[in-house]
């Protein structure tokens, strides 16, 4: 996110304070960054990071918080990864990682099970490994998870609809593929929350496979099968909200049909400010990229960690995007 350099500082200090109360404990405290921590037999840390993708805002900010805290705690942090979310693209960078012999490796994996094999790969080599944002189906190799609360992201997409359309119409979702597992939470959150609440609606599930062109034709069609009938669409990443908006808008049914999309990436912020979107579940990467390297530190150590750590999301709107400005994404380091 486009943050200005005061705002960052603020928003870092906020984001510190919010994580020491889940934080694991350290024995010593962190020394200062021109030292590098090392293990109880002198082998400096170095923390390997494997993002989904290096180039979208939401991992940019993830990698903001992640160096940020590899400063505070003084481990080295190695961040690599490809320009394509495919485990075919993330699983060579993986095994760079084994091969390297990190302390500690964090990952946003790109498929639930396609990247069983690589991550196994390095538990075997004795390297703990935490999960960030999306995981893997065999949580038990890991030494962690840290995500966003998907289902209740999820929840909350269909708490703004549902609302919006007084529990009538038709409402459709956009999701990248049913293989990854963040999607496949806030898509299981918005079905179980509509058919709680708005059980007379009718949920529509389409894949865009990460491309924006397949996102924007899904949305045209869905304004030609439906009508005046859909109400509301529910993108669950950055490229099927945007290209969800560009669908209805070039069907006109701007305005008629509400847009909710994931995640507070810059355009869509803009689509947010210009009407085209309705309302944004922004997560917290800078917070769960901090709470990664501190939870590889302390698995490199040797020390418990929790297992299992959810961040709540927040839910933007015009209205109220002043007062959420810090939980933008970053487009640059």
């Amino acid at each position: 996110m486009n943050l200005k350099k005061v705002g960052a500082v603020v928003s870092s200090i906020s984001l510190l304070a919010s994580l020491a109360a889940v934080a694991p404990a350290f024995a010593h405290g962190a020394k200062t960054a021109s030292h590098v921590v090392k293990h109880a037999k002198s082998k400096p840390i170095v923390i390997g990071f494997v993002p989904g993708v290096t180039t979208d805002p939401f991992f940019i900010s993830m990698e903001y918080g992640a160096q940020m805290e590899a400063k505070r705690l003084g481990v080295q942090l190695v961040y690599e990864g490809g320009v394509t979310y495919s485990p075919s693209n993330q699983t060579p960078y993986v095994n760079a990682m084994v091969a390297r012999k990190v302390s500690a490796l964090a990952i946003a994996p790109t498929d639930l099970q396609a990247m069983i094999p690589p991550i196994r790969n390095a538990v075997k080599s004795k390297i703990p490994v935490i999960t960030v944002d999306s995981t893997i189906s065999d949580t038990a190799l890991l030494a962690s998870r840290i995500t966003s609360n998907n289902a209740q992201g999820g929840a909350a997409a269909a708490d703004f609809i549902g609302g919006f359309a007084r529990g009538k119409g038709v409402v459709a979702i956009l999701s990248p593929s049913p293989g990854i597992s963040t999607d496949k939470a806030r898509v299981a959150g918005f079905t179980a929350e509509l058919k709680k609440k708005y059980p007379h609606m009718q949920v529509v599930v389409e894949y865009d496979n990460e491309q924006s062109t397949q996102a924007i034709q899904l949305a045209q069609d869905l304004s030609l099968r439906f009508g005046n009938k859909l109400v509301g669409i529910f993108g669950t990443d950055d490229t099927s909200a945007s290209g969800a908006a560009e669908g209805i808008r070039a069907s006109g049914k701007l305005g008629k049909v509400k847009i909710v999309g994931y995640d507070a990436e810059p355009a869509e912020v803009q689509d947010l400010k210009q009407g085209l979107i309705s309302a944004l579940i922004a997560q917290k990467p800078m917070e769960e990229g901090m709470l990664a390297v501190q939870y590889a530190v302390a698995a490199a150590k040797g020390q418990k960690v929790t297992k299992f750590v959810q961040l709540a999301n927040v839910t933007i709107t015009k209205a109220n995007l002043a007062k959420n400005a810090q939980w933008e994404y970053r487009s640059t380091m």
